[in-house]
């Protein structure tokens, strides 16, 4: 159960760091603006959601 916590933790954590970086955007000038800190929450939101649904899958197997 604290595997799930965690997890949890860090996608709340992903959410308001992708918040962040999009503010930081400089929406005149898009060429100049840190994609990177965005594209690599959304893929960190996404493994988190993937693990968290691997472990469901392995609880539902072990009961």
């Amino acid at each position: 159960m604290t595997k799930k916590y965690f997890i949890y933790f860090i996608i709340i954590a992903g959410i308001v760091l992708m918040i962040y970086n999009i503010s930081e955007l400089d929406f005149d000038n898009l060429k100049k603006g840190p994609f990177a800190g965005v594209v690599s929450n959304i893929l960190l939101i996404l493994a988190m959601l993937l693990t968290i649904r691997d472990i469901k899958k392995k609880e539902q197997e072990n009961k």
